[in-house]
């Protein structure tokens, strides 16, 4: 239930009023499921598989007040909705209209406001242009119908697929930049270009970094060097003054193939990191970042200074 909650409860806080019509009349044409859950079917189609309770449904959605005002429509997002039906919450849940359509089915569903804002929504209080004792109208369209293990099992095939094309891309660079260092048990390539002479980097000691942060083609997508920054088209005064990066070694502040990485080096060395994705950012990196799933990180690193912990 709380997965439908959180979708439904998306949808209403993004409703915007953009039409008004004629005032409903008594719900002709609908068939009374329960109290409080009126439906009538548009399409049947018999041979599309059937929602059940636990299943994730895609389908287009309208739904307006009961003075035909458009909460949401789906087809002019062009986002279709998915939600997991659970078992009816309460008499004239909509659920209760979803469970047993088929795939390809279309219907409208009338439901209580009251009951879809305060016990779906879970909405402490009515939503303003919302009368008490009101009604919601929805119409829907099924498109697919799937269990939740054929869903994971789709996503693991294709993380699989983006993690199998992550190791053929970075073996090409390796190859094209003619990179042999052995990688770490974990998978990090360590490739030291500069031995360093001061402290060793240890776990739980502060560190001061500089860094280059690159894609496998070379695009740059961070840095702490100012001049690097300004060639590569990132910079930003909001980060002034460019400064090494800050952080306690092995305490999970960085990427993991950071933590191992710079705990090789010692002050003043410097060293090229070709972190694979399950030690940088896996499957789940920033969507709004230049960073994609299972993508294989190039940094080119100085250790500026170790500081011994107090």
């Amino acid at each position: 239930m709380k997965k439908l909650n959180i979708a439904l409860t998306a949808i209403l806080t993004g409703a915007v009023l953009v039409s008004c019509g004629q005032k409903a009349g008594k719900y002709p044409g609908y068939e009374k499921v329960e109290e409080n859950l009126y439906v009538q079917y548009h399409e049947n189609n018999d041979t599309g598989r059937t929602v059940q309770v636990g299943d994730v449904v895609k389908m287009s959605m309208v739904y307006t007040t009961e003075n035909d005002s458009v909460l949401m429509d789906s087809r002019t997002s062009g986002q279709d909705v998915q939600l997991q039906v659970s078992e009816a919450a309460y008499v004239g849940d909509i659920m209760g209209a979803f469970i047993g359509m088929n795939a390809g089915d279309s219907a409208s569903m009338i439901i209580s406001a009251d009951s879809f804002f305060l016990k779906t929504a879970q909405m402490p209080q009515l939503p303003d242009f919302i009368k008490p004792s009101s009604i919601l109208k929805f119409t829907v369209k099924v498109k697919g119908v799937q269990s939740m293990e054929e869903i994971e099992a789709a996503q693991q095939k294709a993380q699989q697929a983006q993690l199998e094309a992550e190791i053929a891309q970075r073996q090409a660079y390796l190859e094209e930049n003619n990179i042999t260092e052995t990688p770490t048990e974990s998978g990090l390539i360590f490739i030291s270009k500069k031995k360093g002479n001061g402290k060793q980097a240890e776990a739980g000691k502060k560190v001061k970094v500089h860094y280059k942060g690159m894609l496998l083609d070379g695009t740059y997508f961070d840095t702490s060097v100012k001049e690097a920054a300004q060639e590569q088209g990132l910079y930003d005064e909001r980060r002034e003054p460019y400064a090494p990066f800050e952080f306690t070694l092995g305490a999970g502040q960085v990427i993991p193939g950071w933590d191992q990485g710079i705990a090789m080096m010692k002050e003043g060395g410097k060293a090229t990191l070709i972190i694979p994705s399950d030690l940088a950012y896996g499957a789940n990196p920033n969507p709004r970042g230049p960073i994609k799933p299972f993508s294989t990180l190039v940094f080119e690193v100085e250790l500026i200074e170790v500081i011994d912990a107090e």
